[in-house]
Formats: C-alpha cells, sequence, structure tokens
C-alpha cells in the first residue's frame, strides 16, 4: 500500500467534500461559458476582429478549452470510478466521513452502531485504499 503525503491527502480530501456539489458546478460553469459577461463596446466603426465569425463554432472551441470545467469533470468522473469500484462498507464510511455536510459519525461510531461490517483496522484500511485509488485516477502521485 502506498504512502500519501498529508498535503496530497488534505487535497484529495477537499475533492471528496466538494462532491456533492461537483455537479452544480459543473452546471453552473456550462451557463458562465454560454451566457459570458460583454462589456458594452462604445468603438463605432472599428477594425476587423479576429475572432471566428460563428458563434456557435467559438462557443463549443471554448466549452472545449475551459481548464477549469474540464478538471471539475475529471474531479467527477474519477471519484465515479473509485465509488463504482469500491465495496459497500468502503462507500459507507466515505460518504459518511466526506460527503455529509455535517457528518455524524467518525470510523469508530460507524463500526459501533453496525454501519460497517469489518474491523477498526480494517476500515481504517478500506478508507486509505480508497484515497489512494482515488490519488492514482486523479494522477496525484507522491514520489515515493
Amino acid at each position: 500500500m502506498s504512502i500519501i503525503r498529508p498535503g496530497t491527502r488534505s487535497r484529495i480530501e477537499e475533492i471528496l467534500r466538494d462532491y456533492p456539489n461537483l455537479d452544480k458546478y459543473i452546471s453552473e460553469r456550462y451557463k458562465e461559458l454560454r451566457h459570458p459577461y460583454r462589456e458594452s463596446d462604445e468603438n463605432i466603426g472599428g477594425g476587423k476582429s479576429s475572432k471566428i465569425s460563428k458563434p456557435q463554432e467559438q462557443m463549443i472551441i471554448t466549452i472545449e478549452a475551459d481548464k477549469r470545467l474540464t478538471m471539475l469533470e475529471r474531479e467527477k468522473k474519477a471519484i465515479d470510478k473509485c465509488l463504482i469500484m469500491a465495496s459497500d462498507d468502503t462507500k459507507t464510511i466515505i460518504s459518511e466521513l466526506y460527503f455529509r455536510k455535517h457528518p455524524y459519525y467518525k470510523i469508530d461510531g460507524l463500526i459501533l452502531n453496525g454501519m460497517v461490517h469489518c474491523s477498526r483496522a480494517q476500515a481504517f484500511r478500506l478508507k486509505h485504499e480508497f484515497l489512494s485509488n482515488l490519488a492514482s485516477e486523479l494522477g496525484l502521485f507522491d514520489p515515493y
């Protein structure tokens, strides 16, 4: 099992906490790109523009080239893939610890209340394995 640096772990946990809102962020970004703010042009006459004259093509190019949108979609796809591959206990651990706005339980509480059916050590291994898989999917590799 690989070791994850604390900074990388924090970044992965931050991405997981944002997961419930990713669809909203993606939708908002699409809206921002489709309906950009346009300053009024008071220049009468003027020269030739270097922009593509077809607005639909320009919008498609803008959406395809947007780094923020690409990153949000990549994060969502990576988390979805890791969740599909995860066991039920892992899904319960991850959803309780990261997807809830105010988590009610920690790992010990999940075990004591019978929400996960494994030992404490196994629960921590499942959590670490999920974080490692997500780091791998996102390309957040540690050098050791």
